[in-house]
């Protein structure tokens, strides 16, 4: 019975650890980028990259979508047992953004936004 999680260990210890953590945290999001701008990679975007993209899309919101969105975050309650990392809350970010209707114009301001990727975490203006 060991073998099974040995194996899954040894599996995903193959995987740098930022890698694993942005395979594919929200399919929508990501659906929205590959449609609008392939070409970029931006679902390569570090978290932290991703954080300032969506802290800077929420300050250019006019004051009611804003609340809308902070309403519908939940990023304290689903965040909560987190130690370390920005990607459960960039991903409660997101998760709100859908339940207000506002990830499509997050995928094609985070488009428009000049960022290239290259890599996983690697991108930069073009």
């Amino acid at each position: 019975m060991k073998r099974p999680v040995v194996l899954l260990t040894v599996a995903l210890s193959a995987f740098p650890l930022s890698a694993m953590a942005q395979i594919d945290n929200y399919k929508p999001y990501h659906m929205l980028l590959a449609r609008n701008c392939p070409s970029k990679r931006l679902e390569l975007v570090s978290p932290a990259d991703l954080n300032v993209l969506i802290d800077d899309f929420h300050d250019s919101l006019p004051a009611n979508e804003k609340n809308r969105m902070d309403r519908a975050n939940d990023t304290k309650k689903v965040c909560a047992k987190v130690i370390a990392g920005l990607t459960c809350g960039n991903v409660a970010d997101l998760r709100a953004m859908t339940k207000v209707g506002l990830l499509v114009n997050f995928a094609k301001r985070v488009c428009a936004s000049g960022l290239v990727c290259k890599a996983q975490s690697e991108c930069a203006k073009s």
